[in-house]
């Protein structure tokens, strides 16, 4: 590729590297050459198929400016690919291209770019470190609450004399709430199992239930102090309509061997229930423990890196948490919106709370790649292979692909990690 100009120009204050790219018009005319190539072949036209004819096929699927972007974009990121491949810079961070015009055939074309590589960290020490951490340990008293739980689930319910509802009651309910206008799908429901004592709903909600009668209707107002209040009046105010449908009687089946027979597949009695409820808490815990050692060691690595780290990282862990959530949420088919009122919290709250924990996930990640990359570690297939699917989902393990579509960089800093990590938990030595 013929440049013009190819300037780079570091700069300290921000740690991104400037650079200023004019190609040739013949270039820009072979790269045009290539995206009409692509055209072509997507709309069925013999492959040197005029210009004009590639153009006009566009222009009955997509809009002009959506086109002439689409277009101008081609031919920018071919370019930056080749002028950072000439400078032998390797961008950690999609590059920020700054591009006031369109390329034309046998014209020059001139735009700017604004790269970030990867930040060069460091660790003080390299050894092991000490965590302070309490194991969580499988007692009989633990055992004993979650056959209790167990128990609670198979619970089953049955039609109650009539009554005034009191507390520690078990009423059936239908409820519509709404907040501002809007319904609240977590305080609204059809023949709802409510036991007046739970916290399933809000104290000033219950509060408003006592003394309702079977079959009766209310309708009536409560706030709800928001957390973090500042005031008194830093209040969520919700509209309920309420509809008492009958009392109930919760009824809790009795733990005997004669019930573990007839209801739990893996045992015949008590003391095989017992044993295998204690069982699957000790892999709990274990599970608990390894992470908790994990995620503590990785807090106190990360006060051993040295080096600064662009602000742009930041940004950009910032924006890739806020768009994980929102992905998440649309797959529940929800909104942001939603999620405020959910979590009862606010944009400007929200902002604070990913500054603060993308900023914590970023120099943890950093961190653990210096330890991978300052102890000499080594990827195997498996962890690239765990690595990728963890990613990208089962099966999308393909080296070729990988390395194709640019993800290979991406692969192996997060099987780096998750190795780091692994031997950071299993290294740990706690205090005490």
């Amino acid at each position: 590729m013929d440049f013009k100009k190819l300037e780079r120009t570091d700069v300290p204050a921000t740690g991104a590297i400037g650079v200023s790219v004019v190609v040739c018009g013949a270039t820009v005319r072979r790269e045009l050459d290539v995206f009409y190539e692509v055209v072509n072949a997507y709309y069925g036209l013999p492959e040197d198929a005029p210009w004009e004819d590639a153009d006009a096929a566009a222009a009955k699927a997509t809009s002009v400016d959506a086109y002439r972007e689409m277009r101008r974009d081609f031919v920018v990121n071919r370019v930056t690919n080749e002028a950072l491949a000439a400078l032998g810079i390797v961008p950690a961070l999609t590059p920020d291209v700054r591009v006031t015009a369109y390329p034309d055939s046998d014209e020059d074309f001139a735009f700017d770019l604004a790269v970030v590589e990867r930040p060069r960290l460091s660790l003080s020490c390299l050894d092991p470190v000490e965590i302070e951490v309490e194991d969580v340990e499988v007692t009989d008293e633990l055992v004993d609450a979650r056959i209790a739980e167990l128990m609670e689930s198979r619970a089953e319910y049955a039609p109650a004399d009539p009554h005034p509802v009191v507390f520690g009651d078990c009423v059936s309910i239908d409820v519509a709430t709404f907040c501002e206008g809007k319904p609240v799908p977590r305080l609204t429901g059809k023949k709802m199992v409510l036991e007046v004592a739970d916290g399933s709903m809000p104290d000033a909600f219950v509060g408003q239930l006592m003394g309702m009668s079977v079959g009766q209707t209310k309708t009536f107002e409560y706030a709800v102090e928001r957390p973090r209040a500042l005031s008194d009046d830093d209040v969520d105010r919700y509209l309920a309509t309420v509809t008492v449908l009958g009392q109930l009687r919760k009824d809790v089946p009795e733990l005997t061997d004669a019930w573990v027979e007839a209801n739990i597949s893996k045992a015949s009695s008590v003391a095989e229930f017992r044993a295998g409820v204690a069982q699957g808490l000790e892999a709990e815990a274990e599970h608990l423990n390894r992470d908790t050692r994990a995620r503590l060691a990785n807090i106190e690595l990360e006060k051993r890196l040295q080096g600064a780290i662009p602000d742009a990282f930041y940004r950009a862990s910032r924006e890739g948490m806020r768009r994980a959530l929102e992905r998440e949420l649309a797959e529940k088919g929800q909104t942001i919106d939603d999620y405020y009122e959910q979590e009862r919290t606010n944009e400007e709250e929200l902002s604070v709370q990913m500054l603060i924990k993308s900023g914590e996930n970023l120099r943890q990640g950093f961190a653990l790649e210096a330890l991978f990359d300052g102890r000499g570690m080594q990827l195997s297939e498996k962890d690239l292979a765990y690595a990728c699917e963890e990613a990208f989902g089962p099966g999308s393990y393909d080296p070729v692909l990988l390395e194709r579509t640019g993800k290979r960089r991406v692969v192996e800093s997060a099987a780096k990690r998750m190795v780091a990590l692994a031997w950071l938990a299993d290294t740990a030595v706690a205090k005490g």
